[in-house]
């Protein structure tokens, strides 16, 4: 949790990641209640983030922001860009 960031509460999680700077990407499936949550940390920005959120058909999450995760699909993916 410490390296990946992930905070998760009652119906809200975020993800404030502290990847060591030679890692390009890191990946993780969190599944709760029957939701299925795929988050790629990429070190990426603009454009080249948004060309790998198309190509995984994932969501741009920012660094802390918060999810309602009860809300979400039976499946979701989630691509959060840590700059280039």
């Amino acid at each position: 949790e410490s390296i990946l960031g992930l905070d998760l509460r009652a119906d809200l999680l975020s993800v404030s990641p502290c990847l060591p700077s030679h890692w390009p990407q890191a990946e993780f499936v969190l599944r709760r209640d029957g939701c299925t949550m795929r988050f790629v940390l990429v070190r990426e920005s603009g454009p080249a983030a948004l060309a790998t959120a198309l190509r995984l058909d994932a969501r741009l999450l920012g660094v802390g922001e918060s999810l309602r995760w009860p809300e979400l699909g039976a499946n979701s993916c989630f691509v959060i860009p840590l700059g280039g």
